[in-house]
C-alpha cells in the first residue's frame, strides 16, 4: 500500500495550525524535500528521513547519526540545546530544523500525518484499560475475533499488549511496554493495514493516555474494566486522581464503552458518567445481577472455567480455557466488546473455548512430587489479592510457596503492598529481581522486608532463574508455589538495557523436565 509522501513544508503548515510550531530555518533551509521517513532513533534513520530529537539523554551525537544514515532535516523542542545552537551543515548546506513546543503533542501530529492516520480508516481498532486483566482480556478478544473472521475468510486480527504484538506477518515478544512509544505505535498500525488484516485488540495503558501515545486513534469499541490504586509514583501519576481521570480519557476516543458493573459505586458513577458523555452507547457487563452482560454460576477447576451468560433475554452456557474465577470477569468484558461489534455467540463461544494466555495462570504439573507451579503476571496488590484468593478455593488447604520480585524506578508504594500480601498469603517466599532498572536491589528487598517477617523468607536469590530452581528444589512435597510478576516476559529490565531471559514457565518446564522420574 503506497502512502502520500508529503513535503517537508507540508509538516510545517499541520505544526503551525496545530499551535505547536515555535520557530524554523525555512528562509535560509530547503522545505521542499520530500519526507519519506520518520524515526526518533537515530540507529534505525532511513533516507529522506524526518528525524525527531527526543528524550532525556538526548545527544548531539545521535542527530550527526542520523543525519550520516539520510535524514533530511530534524525537529526539536524549545529550550533544548539543539533548539538553541548554531544552524547544522551537511553537504555545505544548512539542515532544515524545526521547533516546537511538544514533543509528545508533536509526534503524535506527526505520526498522524505520515500515515495518513491509517489506522482510524481502515481497521477496526478496540482498545482496552483497566489497572488488570488487560492482557487476559485483549487475548480473549483476539481469539473471539479470529474465530469470526476466520470464519468469515478473512485475516485473524492484529494485537498490541504486555505480552507480544502481532501485526499480521510478524509476532514479536513485547520489551517492557504496555503500550508501544508513539511512532512505534503509528509504524505497527500501518503495516497491520498493509498485510490486510481488518481489526486490531490492543492495551491501552494509562501511560500510553497521559503521554498522548494513543491520541491519533480512534477505538469502534473501549473496554473499562476496573481502577485501583496502582502506577502511584513521582515517575508515573502523582495522585490516584491523576491516574483515574487519565484513565478516562479513553472515553473520549470510543463510539462504544463497556465498562464493569462490579466496581464500586463511587468509580462506577464516575466511568458511566464520563462514557456517556463521550460515547454513542454504553454497555455494562460483571457478575452483578442488572448488567447488560451477566455471568452466574461461575465454576473454576486450574484447566478450565464456566459460567452461565444472560444477556439480550437469552442465557447462554459459556466455557473458558482457562481457569481462575477471576477470569470470568476478563471473559464477560470480551463477550461485552465483540457482541458490541456483532460477532455471533457461536464465534464467542469457540474462541474463549480454545483460548490460551502466555503468563496469565500458567499450570505446571511437577512430575517427581506432588507440586503445582502456577506463573502469573501479578504485579500489585490488587492482583495478588485476586490471585491467591483463586488459589484458596482451587487449592484449598495447600501450603504456598511464593517467588516475587518488585520492579525499580517506579509505584514505589507496590514494596509495601506486595510485602504485606506476600505476609498475608504465602507460607515461605523467595525474593528475586523484577525489572529492576536503575534502582537498587537490595534497597527493594529491604523496602519488602519491612512488611514480610524474616521467618518466612527462605533466601534472596538476585538472578531470576537461579530463584525459581531453587525455589523447584526446595518446596515440600503437597505444596503449591506461584511465581509472580513476570508472566510470559522474556525480558529482565537490568540498567537501561532489557537483556533477553527465558520465561518463568520456560524456567519451570526445565526444571521438569530434568527430573522425570
Amino acid at each position: 500500500m503506497s502512502r502520500n509522501i508529503k513535503t517537508l513544508f507540508e509538516y510545517l503548515e499541520m505544526l503551525e495550525k496545530e499551535g505547536l510550531l515555535v520557530s524554523d530555518n525555512a528562509a535560509s533551509a530547503d522545505f521542499s524535500i520530500e519526507i519519506k521517513d520518520l524515526s526518533y532513533n537515530s540507529k534505525r534513520v532511513k533516507e529522506g528521513a524526518l528525524f525527531v530529537c527526543k528524550g532525556m539523554n538526548f545527544r548531539k551525537s545521535y542527530l550527526r547519526e542520523a543525519l550520516d544514515f539520510g535524514a533530511v532535516a530534524y525537529v526539536c523542542e524549545e529550550g533544548s540545546l539543539l533548539a538553541d545552537s548554531e544552524p547544522i551543515q551537511k553537504n555545505g548546506r544548512i539542515v532544515p530544523r524545526i521547533v516546537i513546543n511538544d514533543m509528545r503533542e508533536a509526534m503524535t501530529r506527526l505520526g498522524s500525518i505520515f500515515y495518513d492516520d491509517i489506522w482510524n480508516d481502515k481497521l477496526t481498532m478496540i482498545g482496552i484499560t483497566g489497572t488488570k486483566g488487560k492482557s487476559t482480556t485483549a487475548t480473549f478478544v483476539k481469539a473471539i475475533m479470529d474465530d469470526y473472521y476466520l470464519s468469515q475468510g478473512e485475516p485473524d486480527i492484529g494485537f498490541l499488549s504486555g505480552i507480544y504484538n502481532y501485526d499480521g506477518a510478524e509476532r514479536k515478544s513485547s520489551e517492557k511496554m504496555t503500550t508501544l512509544e508513539t511512532l512505534e505505535l503509528h509504524d505497527h498500525l500501518a503495516r497491520t493495514v498493509e498485510n490486510g488484516l481488518k481489526c486490531l485488540v490492543m492495551e491501552t495503558s494509562s501511560q500510553a493516555i497521559k503521554y498522548k501515545r494513543t491520541e491519533a486513534l480512534h477505538y469502534k469499541v473501549c473496554g473499562f474494566l476496573n481502577v485501583s490504586e496502582d502506577h502511584i509514583s513521582d515517575r508515573e501519576h502523582p495522585t490516584f486522581e491523576d491516574y483515574f481521570e487519565t484513565k478516562l480519557q479513553i472515553f473520549k476516543q470510543s463510539d462504544v464503552a463497556c465498562i464493569n458493573y462490579e466496581m464500586p459505586e463511587e468509580l462506577f458513577s464516575r466511568v458511566r458518567e464520563e462514557a456517556e458523555a463521550n460515547c454513542q452507547r454504553v454497555l455494562t457487563f460483571g457478575q452483578k445481577e442488572g448488567a447488560d452482560y451477566y455471568g452466574y454460576g461461575v465454576e473454576s477447576s486450574p484447566d478450565e472455567l464456566s459460567f452461565t451468560l444472560s444477556c439480550e433475554g437469552r442465557s447462554e452456557e459459556i466455557k473458558v480455557s482457562i481457569g481462575g474465577y477471576y477470569n470470568a470477569s476478563n471473559a464477560l468484558a470480551a463477550i461485552a466488546i465483540t457482541r458490541a461489534l456483532g460477532v455471533p455467540f457461536e464465534n464467542i463461544k469457540a474462541g474463549l473455548a480454545h483460548v490460551k494466555v502466555a503468563g496469565r495462570m500458567e499450570i505446571y504439573h511437577m512430575l517427581n512430587k506432588d507440586v503445582d507451579v502456577i506463573v502469573d503476571y501479578a504485579h500489585n496488590r490488587v492482583s495478588y489479592e485476586t490471585l491467591f484468593e483463586n488459589l484458596g478455593r482451587l487449592y484449598p488447604g495447600r501450603k504456598r510457596l511464593l517467588v516475587f520480585g518488585v520492579h525499580g524506578n517506579k509505584a514505589y508504594n507496590r514494596r509495601q503492598d506486595l510485602g504485606e500480601m506476600a505476609q498475608k498469603y504465602a507460607d515461605l517466599v523467595v525474593l528475586t529481581e523484577q525489572d529492576i532498572g536503575t534502582d537498587d536491589l537490595h534497597q527493594i528487598w529491604k523496602d519488602i522486608r519491612d512488611f514480610l517477617h524474616d521467618d518466612k523468607i527462605d533466601s534472596e536469590i538476585e538472578n531470576r532463574k537461579e530463584a525459581i530452581l531453587h525455589a523447584c528444589e526446595i518446596i515440600p512435597d503437597g505444596w503449591i508455589m506461584a511465581i509472580c510478576g513476570n508472566g510470559a516476559d522474556r525480558f529482565q529490565k537490568r540498567g537501561l538495557v532489557c537483556e533477553p531471559e527465558p520465561t518463568d514457565g520456560e524456567i519451570v518446564q526445565s526444571y521438569i523436565d530434568s527430573h522425570k522420574e
